[in-house]
C-alpha cells in the first residue's frame, strides 16, 4: 500500500521524511514498552499526573464487554470507544433511540480484534479489547474540535485543527499560530482556537521524555480535554501528515533506545 500511495518504497535505511519514519516505526521498532500509551484507558494514568485530571476527558464506564453497560445510568449521548484501537467508535446521540443490538455487534466484533494486524502497527499488539464510555462533550452540533498537537523532542512543531464532525477537513498552524497547511474547501482557513497556545503547552509537558507524539485535544468552549497520544499517525499511509511540517528532527531509531520515555 505505502508503494501503490507514495509511488515507491519507504527509505527505511534512512528515514528522514515524515512517511519514511512512520514506516520505519511501524515495520521496524518494537513499541512494547510504551503501548500503555496507546490504550485509551491505561493513558490516563500517564497523563493525569503530568497535567492534571481537569483535562482528562471525563470517564462514564469502563467495560470487558459491551453486555456489561448500565445503559440506563449514561447521559442522553455519549461516546463508547475501543481502548485498543483506532476510529473503533460509536457516538449516540439518543441513548433511547439507538439501536443498542446493532451498536453492540459492532462494539463487539471490534473488541474481539487485534488492531495491530489492521496495518501491522506493534504498538497495538497484546493490549487487551475493552469498551470505554464517555460524554459527547457538548453533544451532536455542539461545535467540538479536535486539536492534534506534533511533538518533536518535547518541542511542540504546531498542530491540526478540525472539528469532531469534519475530521478530514483541517487547517494546519505552526508554533505561532500561522497558518501552514491550508484547507483544500472554499471558506478560508479560520484563526486557531484561543486555547491553542495552551494546548502547545500541554502537548510539550506530555511529550517531555519521548523521541516524539502527537497529542490528541478535545476543546469546547475554551475548555481543553485530551485522552489520547499518537504515535503511528497514519502508518505511513496518509498523504498529507505528518508531511514535512510536522517530520520533526527525531530519529525514528530513538525509539530503539531502553528506556523509550525517559523521565525526569
Amino acid at each position: 500500500m505505502f508503494r501503490q500511495l507514495h509511488g515507491r518504497a519507504p527509505n527505511l535505511d534512512d528515514p528522514v521524511e515524515a512517511i519514511d519514519k512512520m514506516a520505519w516505526l511501524v515495520l521496524r521498532a518494537d513499541l512494547s514498552s510504551i503501548r500503555h500509551l496507546a490504550d485509551k484507558y491505561e493513558v490516563r494514568d500517564f497523563i493525569r499526573p503530568r497535567i492534571g485530571e481537569s483535562h482528562l476527558v471525563p470517564l462514564l464506564g469502563i467495560h470487558r464487554r459491551f453486555a456489561d453497560i448500565d445503559r440506563a445510568s449514561l447521559p442522553r449521548s455519549f461516546v463508547i470507544k475501543c481502548t485498543h484501537g483506532c476510529r473503533w467508535n460509536e457516538r449516540v446521540p439518543d441513548r433511547d433511540a439507538a439501536d443498542w443490538n446493532a451498536i453492540g455487534r459492532r462494539m463487539e466484533k471490534w473488541r474481539r480484534k487485534d488492531y495491530s494486524r489492521v496495518w501491522g502497527e506493534s504498538l497495538y499488539r497484546g493490549l487487551e479489547g475493552r469498551l470505554i464510555i464517555e460524554p459527547w462533550l457538548g453533544g451532536p452540533g455542539g461545535g467540538l474540535e479536535d486539536v492534534k498537537i506534533f511533538v518533536d523532542r518535547g518541542i511542540p512543531l504546531g498542530g491540526i485543527v478540525h472539528t469532531t464532525d469534519e475530521t478530514t477537513i483541517f487547517t494546519g498552524y505552526d508554533p505561532q499560530g500561522e497558518v501552514v497547511l491550508r484547507r483544500t474547501v472554499p471558506g478560508g482557513d479560520p484563526p486557531p482556537p484561543d486555547c491553542y497556545q495552551e494546548c502547545l503547552e500541554l502537548a510539550a509537558v506530555l511529550g517531555r521524555g519521548l523521541p516524539a507524539v502527537r497529542v490528541d485535544f478535545l476543546v469546547l468552549d475554551g475548555r481543553i480535554h485530551t485522552g489520547e497520544m499518537t504515535f503511528l499517525t497514519g502508518a505511513g499511509l496518509h498523504a498529507t501528515l505528518p508531511g514535512p511540517t510536522y517530520a520533526g528532527s527525531f530519529d525514528p531509531r530513538e525509539f530503539d533506545r531502553r528506556p523509550i520515555l525517559r523521565e525526569g
